[in-house]
């Protein structure tokens, strides 16, 4: 009798891969105490990145940051050298971080051109004696995955080298959380030669959330996004389609179908809110039968 035949199980899209990985978001600290995310599309134990505003009182940061602890979350807030007018305005915070036993920091310059005072770029943050006596142990430095506006190719090549190895001189680990891009396959080719390069940095890959397309195209200008900007107007055309909210998911297959296997996260910045990008992973996780691996307490 001949042995029946087995029917391959059905493929999961591409961008399964990355989504069932821990994944990151972005928020204000303003949001922090609204949020309130479902276990299934974010489980407790994610990072929730905290911008650092210019203007902002610093306290608000430091009490999010507080608040997404006692929630069950990973704080990261991010710190801009050029935010800070004093060099103990610096300490002060990562100090105050400290207290409430926050272990994560993004390690920025910031958005200002001009420093407010004598720090002016992530390696003199990383640099500081006061991150010796604080609670931060694993120090995130920014990536451009489509280059800088205002910062040389070579540049930028240069300080992530320079970064890296400070944070190996300072017991701290690094990992790389990249700008946001439209270009999947160009995100893509960019993390394999980061990897290429560094094998043991571990990469977020820096994707707008969902949102419509007028919001995405405003927010790429702002950010200096540029060359994949104009694929993501190529795909405006007609107002319905100006309108209508655009998800991620062809970005991170052209993504997955572009890099090697590695360490490597999305993090996502929820232009159009927060809820709507993790409802929709929630949903791709279900549509692909793919759920979060990460336990609570697990240490990544």
């Amino acid at each position: 009798m001949p042995e029946p035949k087995l029917c391959p199980a059905p493929k999961p899209a591409a961008s399964a891969g990355l989504v069932r990985r821990d994944i990151s978001i972005e928020l204000a600290p303003a949001q922090v105490a609204a949020f309130r995310p479902t276990a299934s599309a974010f489980p407790f134990g994610s990072r929730v990145f905290l911008t650092h505003l210019e203007g902002k009182p610093i306290a608000l940061q430091v009490g999010a940051a507080k608040q997404l602890l006692e929630a069950g979350f990973i704080p990261v807030p991010h710190i801009g050298a050029r935010h800070f007018a004093t060099e103990r305005d610096f300490r002060d915070l990562v100090l105050a971080h400290s207290r409430n036993g926050v272990r994560e920091a993004l390690f920025v310059g910031g958005n200002p051109l001009q420093a407010r005072g004598p720090l002016e770029n992530a390696a003199a943050l990383l640099s500081h004696p006061v991150l010796a006596d604080s609670t931060i142990r694993t120090a995130f430095i920014g990536g451009y995955p489509e280059g800088h506006p205002a910062i040389p190719a070579n540049a930028l090549t240069a300080a992530l080298a320079q970064k890296i190895a400070i944070c190996g001189e300072r017991g701290l680990q690094p990992r790389l959380v990249s700008q946001f891009a439209f270009d999947g396959g160009a995100i893509g080719l960019w993390t394999a030669e980061i990897q290429r390069n560094y094998p043991d940095l571990a990469i977020h890959i820096g994707l707008a959330g969902v949102t419509s397309l007028a919001k995405l195209i405003k927010f790429g200008m702002l950010c200096g996004v540029g060359p994949s900007l104009a694929m993501l107007r190529r795909s405006a055309a007609g107002l319905f389609n100006i309108l209508a909210d655009k998800n991620p998911g062809d970005i991170i297959d052209a993504i997955e179908a572009h890099r090697p296997l590695g360490s490597f996260h999305l993090h996502f910045y929820p232009f159009g809110g927060w809820e709507k990008t993790l409802a929709w992973v929630a949903e791709h996780q279900l549509s692909t039968d793919v759920h979060p691996t990460h336990h609570i307490g697990e240490s990544r």
